[in-house]
């Protein structure tokens, strides 16, 4: 389609890091500038583009157009610390590229200074100084490995620009950037509210299709459905283990009794992932011959944003796409520490996002514009991984309850045996995937709660830990960073409790599980409005 191709074209004038990221060679050592004549430029070719545009079209131009006028003072630095990244990557030190990215870092916190003018929130301000401190990390790594002066120098020219940055952005200080430190500042200074554009950005960013009352009213009536469920859960794990039926007492116990230590998480990891995917693929859904996942440590400098773990694409349009599974180790955020923690995250990453991604890139039947990375894919690919949780947790029951019935269940259950008794193992990560939908539905309420103005950080966090009982320490690293992007954090539960009702009432109709979850997992990434309308019409519910 020609509408496609021009679309396709703004993309990656506007996102080069992106396309390089997807395979694009063409677009390496490239920023673009938000100069006020090149948002002009990109403003004006959307309109252009929008006149004829079917919705999977408009909707990509309108995200395109909402992510260029959404400036906030932590986006510069995350733009440069997200380039370096990107490259360290995919190719290593190349010194030309790293020299043309210092450069144009420059000129792009160059012509932001008017965000130096505003008073911003404490909250921007903390995610500022982080990004900073993200990108600075990230360039002395590089500079550490470059040969040329000229490279050196530039890196570090950049680096004293990220530190007039901060400087002029931020008015406080950061020791540790620990729980502690960044809630006592809160607790005094807690300010920030988005109310004025809020629904905008979760309709065009996201196209989340509920408003922000009713993404919280259904958020809040999750968290009262199940959380029954989760107390007896844990009332059970705590006569196991004989301990306070408390969600900190649990997890302290898991800790002990399934306990995996920091240092031998990648091994165990890359051990259990090779007996889990048999059965994914049994069960869940079908994988890509090409698929190729990549673990590794996360590096220190994305620990501030990764306190767990996390995956990433790259090379989308390129022959051989791959994913990078991200284990974060360092005990100051929240490293996975129990084996059912292990397995649920490594369902969550592998055999949902990773599996969602490498299915659609390779899938010839998708658009271009449903393959490239933009903000759209976010309620889909989350919402799959966080529905992935609980079909996991449904097969793992199974197999408790009937044994296993086949060589990959047997392999897998004699897997888990080495660390733990099955049934022991089930009851764990019933207790975590529960955990972990309290989590996902406490962000949807501070997401809304916190951008429109309606409570404050702090005090969210208080209600939090008394209605689940969550410690306040889990809540707030699984909730305040997402605070740096407002719509993102309902994105799990909103599309995932709505593909497990599609699933639902498509399997009614005799579709099987991995039917349905297959032609999902490898439809790519058209808004959500329009993957759903699609989903609907495909299964005939």
């Amino acid at each position: 389609m020609k509408k496609d191709k021009e679309v396709f074209a703004l993309w990656k004038e506007i996102n080069p890091v992106s396309a390089f990221g997807a395979g694009l060679k063409e677009n390496a050592g490239t920023l673009w500038i938000s100069s006020s004549a090149n948002i002009k430029h990109a403003l004006l070719r959307i309109k252009q583009l929008e006149k004829n545009a079917d919705p999977v079209a408009k909707k990509f131009l309108n995200c395109i157009k909402t992510s260029i006028l959404f400036e906030e003072p932590q986006h510069p630095p995350n733009q440069i610390l997200s380039a370096y990244f990107t490259h360290l990557t995919i190719e290593g030190i190349n010194e030309k590229h790293v020299l043309q990215l210092a450069e144009q870092g420059i000129s792009l916190l160059g012509v932001q200074k008017h965000l130096w003018e505003k008073k911003w929130p404490i909250e921007l301000q903390i995610f500022t100084a982080q990004e900073c401190s993200g990108a600075k990390a990230i360039l002395d790594t590089i500079k550490k490995q470059c040969k040329k002066q000229e490279t050196k120098d530039a890196i570090t020219a950049l680096q004293k620009r990220i530190d007039n940055w901060k400087e002029n952005i931020t008015k406080i200080q950061i020791k540790k950037g620990d729980f502690n430190e960044l809630f006592s500042l809160l607790k005094k200074k807690a300010t920030l509210q988005r109310k004025n554009i809020y629904n905008k950005l979760i309709t065009t960013l996201y196209d989340h299709t509920e408003t922000p009352e009713q993404i919280e009213r259904l958020a809040l009536s999750w968290v009262d459905k199940e959380l029954p469920v989760f107390k007896t859960i844990v009332k059970k794990l705590s006569q196991k283990y004989k301990c306070k039926a408390t969600v900190e007492s649990i997890s302290e116990m898991l800790k002990k009794k399934q306990a995996v230590k920091t240092t031998d998480l990648l091994n165990i990891i890359a051990t259990v992932r090779k007996k889990l995917q048999p059965v994914a693929e049994k069960e869940w859904v079908q994988i890509t011959p090409k698929y190729d996942v990549r673990l590794i440590e996360t590096p220190s400098y994305l620990t501030p944003f990764l306190p767990t773990a996390a995956m990433d694409l790259f090379g989308t349009l390129s022959n051989k796409p791959f994913c990078l599974y991200f284990v974060t180790t360092d005990k100051t955020k929240s490293p996975m520490s129990d084996i059912p923690d292990l397995v649920q995250t490594t369902i969550h990453e592998e055999y949902g996002h990773c599996v969602n991604l490498m299915n659609s890139a390779v899938n010839t039947k998708n658009r271009i514009i449903e393959k490239i990375s933009s903000s759209l894919e976010i309620p889909l690919t989350e919402g799959l991984s966080f529905f992935r949780e609980l079909e996991g947790l449904s097969t793992f029951k199974k197999i408790r309850d009937t044994g296993a019935k086949n060589k990959e269940e047997k392999v897998l259950v004699n897997e888990i045996e080495k660390h733990v008794p099955f049934e022991e193992f089930v009851l764990g990560v019933s207790f975590v995937v529960y955990q972990w939908r309290m989590v996902r539905f406490l962000r949807a309420i501070s997401d809304v709660r916190v951008n429109t103005g309606k409570q404050k950080y702090p005090a969210f966090i208080e209600w939090a830990h008394k209605k689940t009982g969550l410690s306040k320490k889990l809540i707030f690293h699984q909730t305040f960073f997402f605070q740096e992007m407002p719509g993102y954090a309902p994105s799990y539960s909103l599309f995932g409790q709505q593909l497990k009702k599609y699933q639902h009432l498509a399997m009614k109709k005799g579709i099987s599980q991995k039917a349905f979850n297959t032609y999902v997992a490898g439809r790519g990434f058209p808004a959500r409005s329009v993957f759903e309308k699609e989903l609907k019409k495909k299964f005939k519910i």
